[in-house]
């Protein structure tokens, strides 16, 4: 889990526990702005597939021989509001740019794309449309899927994963809890920042998470705030060479590695 909404490390992080414990990545849901991250999006047209660039990371680092929609079972892409548009229809640009919600393109689930309108396919890049190319179905759709929806997709994925061996699930950006699911399963919850790593027990994180939610998702600060760690674990920075090299990572993370192993 991050301890900050991004750049909290939590990749960095997984890489070396997936390949020294033998873990099966699982990266439940995930999105990418079109625009802003172009090189994430041109990775995914070689692909044919919108996908996390964060699992695609973990399964290198994994070697496992799965279908990244498997390990990714929800991905979104959105886009940046259109000014031109805005300009165009008289609309004010701050109330354009203060809806990125309306931006949403597309919402891949397992191998299913929902793609919402043709409209908004004109603020992608002229390329980009190529991501769908290795999808089962492409629906074009008005509405977007439901938390229930997606929820019933992450857990079909799941359970063919669980089938793989023990599983290292990374959350999305700083939410506590990546899927309700997760919190039925037993392990070790570790919670990632710059710097360090909070070790906790996964039950009584689970109950925590219960207790705060009433319904709605948290982030991972506000339960943190309710736990003691069973251990912490200070993280030395690292260089962008050092992170890009798994077996770098492995080496300079050794406690941590050390630390889930024996909280398992």
């Amino acid at each position: 889990m991050g301890l900050l909404e991004s750049d909290s490390g939590k990749t960095t992080a997984s890489i070396p526990l997936v390949r020294a414990l033998d873990l099966v990545p699982f990266k439940p849901r995930s999105g990418h702005n079109v625009w802003l991250h172009y090189d994430h999006t041109r990775r995914c047209v070689e692909l044919g597939i919108p996908v996390s660039r964060d699992a695609t990371r973990l399964l290198r680092a994994a070697g496992v021989d799965l279908p990244p929609t498997l390990v990714n079972p929800f991905h979104r892409v959105w886009t940046t509001p259109d000014v031109a548009k805005a300009v165009e229809s008289d609309v004010s640009l701050r109330y354009v740019s203060s809806r990125p919600d309306a931006y949403v393109l597309l919402d891949r689930m397992g191998s299913t794309v929902r793609l919402y309108g043709s409209d908004d396919l004109r603020y992608l890049p002229e390329e980009a449309t190529r991501m769908l190319e290795n999808c089962d179905r492409v629906e074009e759709r008005a509405e977007e899927p439901s938390p229930e929806e997606i929820y019933r997709v992450i857990d079909r994925a799941w359970r063919r994963i669980r089938r793989e061996g023990p599983a290292l699930v990374e959350s999305l950006n700083n939410l506590a809890v990546p899927w309700p699911g997760v919190l039925r399963e037993r392990g070790v919850v570790v919670a990632v920042g710059p710097g360090v790593a909070l070790l906790y027990d996964l039950r009584d994180y689970a109950r925590a998470v219960e207790t705060l939610s009433a319904g709605r998702e948290v982030v991972t600060l506000n339960v943190l705030e309710v736990l003691e760690p069973l251990e912490v674990v200070r993280l030395p920075p690292l260089s962008r060479e050092e992170r890009a090299d798994p077996r770098k990572l492995e080496e300079s993370y050794g406690e941590l590695v050390a630390a889930v192993r024996d909280a398992l």
